[in-house]
Formats: C-alpha cells, structure tokens, sequence
C-alpha cells in the first residue's frame, strides 16, 4: 500500500498541493466550507498532515527551546522551585506556541553534552550556565538566557543573591546570633559528604572541586558578610531536598550545644530543618533561628522567615528574552525582600 502523501489528498479534491497545504498552515488563505472538506477528505485517506521534520528542515526552526537543569532530569519535577521556574517559562513559550526541551547537564557528565550539542531547538534557556555548557551554546549559534548575574555580557535574569545575603547576614547580627550554621545543598555535594566545615574548610573544598552554583556562593558570600565578626559554620547536606534538610538538621540538633541560627541556602531544606526541629520538640524563633532563601508556597505557612524572590517572574522573564533576542534591556535585576515571619528571634539566653 503506498503512502498517502499531500499531493495524494490534492488530486482525489481536485485542488492543488498549495491549497491542501493552506488547509493544514495557513487556513486563513481559504474558505471554512473547503478547508473543511479537505481535511475531512484527508483524515478518511488516513493523512495526517506535513511531515514536522520536513517543516523544521524548510523554515530552519523548531519552535522548541531547551532548558539546561544542573541536576538529574526527575528532579525538575520534585524541586518546588524549579516547578514554579520553570511553569513561569511554559507561560513565556505558550504564546507563541513554543515547547520546551528538558536538557540535565551535569557538571563534566561528556553524555549530557552530547545530548546538547544534537538537541533540535532554537534557544536555551539555563538554570546553570557553566562554561563548558555555554561555550557550546554558543558554538551552535543558539541564544542563551540565564539566571547568572556573574556573565557580564549575555542575557540574564535574576536576583542579587548577594545582597540578598548581606540583608539576612545583618538582621541575624541585630538578633545577636553568633552561633551561625548554614545549610548547602546541592546534588554535586553528595561526595562532600553529609557533614560539617569551617568556612574556610567549604571554601578551598568547592574551589578544588569546581564550584556549587553561582547562586549558592553569592548567598554564602553575602551573609558572611553581613554577620560581621561572625564566622559561620558549613553544613552539607546530600542533595537540595527536604527530606535532606530534615536529615542534616540532625548534625547541628543533636550536639550539646546547638546554634542559636541555622541558615538554608533554599527554602526546601529550611522546611526540612523546620521538621527536624518538630520531631525533637523545639521552637523555632524561641530555641533556635531558621531561615531559608526564595519564599515558596509552603514557607509562609510554615513561619519561615526567608528571602522573597519572584520565582514565577523569573521563568516568565527568562522565555520572553529567549524569544526575542531585540528585546532590552537584557540583563534584568529583579526585587528581593527579606520575609520575616515566626521562625526566628532574638538569640537565646544561657
């Protein structure tokens, strides 16, 4: 049986191959009663329309975008913000009828590079914008928006995660907390341990290994900062999780003398931490400080005091200057607020 092809559909209606084609792309160009007919005619022919990859191979576009994510591909639809992110790009891609293209590269993973370098798409939109990854988004000739305020000449959206530090750092100094631990999570961190650095231990670990993600050590950076004299310790917890939070809380918990703050670099380890102190019947913003970075849903209910970034936004942000390279400015600083809520107060007493 031989294949039902455009020019088929065209001689059994007695038209021609640019009038079906008209039926199936640009039904504008004909009449609701024919175009009607043709399809009709069409789908009893068993045709299904033009071959996409024929389509994409004539107008040398896609219409699909990747999203490069850090982390393994399951986790874009655990993390609650990289949901939020990442519904605020379908919102961007959606008016234009866009579809996006999931892209785990993990940092020096050669496979997840390859899996870029032959993605079908016309942009990319990162989470993480490693050298390797946008050097070879580059070479493609594809654009690239990140949320990595650090390169100084491409298209970004994003927060000032240092600055934002330097706010949280400074109100936990007025508390008189100076017993500071802070909580990184990160899925590059599983070999580092779940375990606890000094500051300067962290430090000349992640530069040895690499790097943990321009926005952990902005927000590291800023909150040392704005602590002053203080010098937190580091806490590394096995992946950017709750049930990581609640597991690595225990290490600062279950000690004599525990910290009077404890800092989460995301929201979704704080309400980890938040569990652990439940279960061990203590009362944040009494007992101890918690605090977290990004204000998902969850933390608000939870009293968590946090730092407030317009998660949705960003994404959106980030699809609308993906889509039109003319668009400026193209580097965009958005707001950030610190939320304070019932999870911390002054330092406890001896």
């Amino acid at each position: 049986m031989s294949r039902v092809t455009m020019k088929s559909v065209a001689e059994v209606m007695g038209v021609s191959v640019m009038t079906v084609s008209n039926a199936f792309n640009r039904p504008d160009q004909l009449s609701p009663d024919l175009r009607a007919r043709i399809l009709q005619r069409a789908e009893k022919m068993g045709y299904g329309g033009p071959s996409a990859v024929a389509r994409q191979l004539r107008s040398g576009r896609t219409n699909a975008y990747g999203v490069l994510l850090s982390e393994p591909l399951s986790y874009a639809f655990e993390d609650p913000f990289s949901i939020l992110w990442l519904s605020g790009l379908a919102q961007a891609l959606e008016s234009a009828e866009g579809t996006m293209v999931l892209l785990p590269v993990r940092q020096g993973n050669e496979s997840d590079l390859e899996q870029l370098r032959r993605a079908s798409v016309d942009g990319v939109a990162a989470m993480c914008s490693e050298q390797p990854v946008a050097r070879l988004v580059a070479q493609r000739g594809l654009p690239l928006v990140s949320t990595d305020p650090d390169d100084p000449d491409g298209s970004w959206v994003a927060i000032d995660d240092h600055a934002a530090g330097v706010q949280l750092g400074s109100y936990l100094a007025r508390l008189g907390h100076t017993d500071v631990m802070v909580v990184v999570g990160r899925h590059q961190h599983r070999d580092m341990g779940l375990r606890e650095y000094t500051l300067d231990n962290y430090n000349a670990t992640v530069q040895r290994r690499g790097g943990s993600g321009f926005y952990t050590q902005a927000r590291l950076r800023g909150l040392v900062e704005g602590l002053g004299h203080v010098r937190p310790t580091i806490l590394t917890a096995q992946g950017n999780s709750r049930e990581s939070g609640r597991r690595v809380a225990g290490l600062a918990l279950d000690r004599q003398n525990r910290p009077s703050a404890l800092v989460c670099l995301s929201d979704v380890l704080a309400l980890g931490v938040l569990d652990a102190t439940s279960d061990r019947g203590l009362t944040p913003g009494r007992d101890l400080s918690v605090t977290g970075f990004d204000d998902l849903p969850d933390s608000s209910r939870a009293g968590l005091t946090t730092v407030h970034q317009p998660i949705i936004e960003k994404g959106r942000l980030v699809g609308e200057l993906l889509l039109d390279p003319s668009r400026q400015p193209r580097r965009i600083m958005l707001e950030h607020r610190l939320k304070v809520r019932s999870s911390t107060g002054p330092a406890p007493h001896d």
